[in-house]
């Protein structure tokens, strides 16, 4: 059975907006020290940045040197921005956490790219949730990551709960400490297909005790916001 986005028709009219038609375009600038061409190589290597979602207006993704950790969005640029910096703030983070469980090398990759995808598709939110017309807020980019991240790129949803659970204590990591927004965020991963992406229940990474209600409020979130954030082809 295709995914619910999937399956949606790209004509469609949302109620606070057209319906989304134009590409998202990615850029890497040069890196200016070897600790950034490091971050660099990672963040393209992993694919993080490739998308299929269709925005409102065109959107430009520059992954850059900045001095500084962050990731962000421009709205009146049309441009999400996403540093070096903060790509080696959750690279050196992510390999701390694997070092302490000995985790492997293929599930250390797989949770880094995760947490990769969850940085780029929480700034994807915020260009959605503006170029809709709605008022912007953490909560709300997040709930357009969801549905975003889990249309896009189904097969990182699980590692993407577990990265930023396991980053949700960290708060040098934009966009990703908080335990209270980790747990809403697994619910709505979990809450979209709770059988293929039954790990994340099994992790702890969503409440016990919520884990029977998150395909709810999946679609809660999905009714009111599917037809935004539309994959291409769907």
């Amino acid at each position: 059975m295709p995914h619910p986005l999937i399956a949606l028709v790209l004509s469609m009219t949302s109620t606070l907006g057209t319906a989304p038609s134009a590409e998202v375009s990615v850029r890497y600038e040069l890196a200016g020290s070897p600790r950034a061409e490091q971050a660099r190589k990672l963040l393209r290597d992993s694919d993080a940045l490739k998308t299929k979602i269709k925005v409102p207006q065109p959107v430009k993704v520059v992954a850059k040197d900045c001095g500084s950790p962050e990731a962000l969005w421009d709205h009146a640029e049309r441009r999400i921005t996403i540093c070096y910096q903060l790509v080696d703030e959750v690279r050196r983070t992510m390999k701390g956490i694997a070092e302490t469980e000995e985790v492997g090398s293929g599930a250390a990759s797989a949770r880094m790219d995760g947490a990769l995808s969850v940085v780029f598709h929480h700034q994807l939110g915020h260009a959605l949730t503006t170029l809709n017309g709605m008022r912007d807020s953490e909560g709300q980019a997040d709930q357009f990551a969801a549905l975003t991240l889990a249309a896009d790129a189904p097969k990182r949803v699980v590692p993407a709960a577990e990265a930023r659970h396991l980053l949700a204590g960290h708060t040098g990591v934009d966009h990703l400490s908080g335990p209270t927004e980790s747990a809403t965020f697994a619910c709505l991963l979990y809450g979209s297909d709770p059988v293929k992406h039954a790990e994340i229940a099994k992790g702890g990474w969503v409440p016990a005790e919520r884990a029977p209600s998150c395909a709810d409020e999946y679609a809660r979130v999905n009714t009111a916001l599917g037809s935004m954030a539309v994959k291409a082809g769907g």
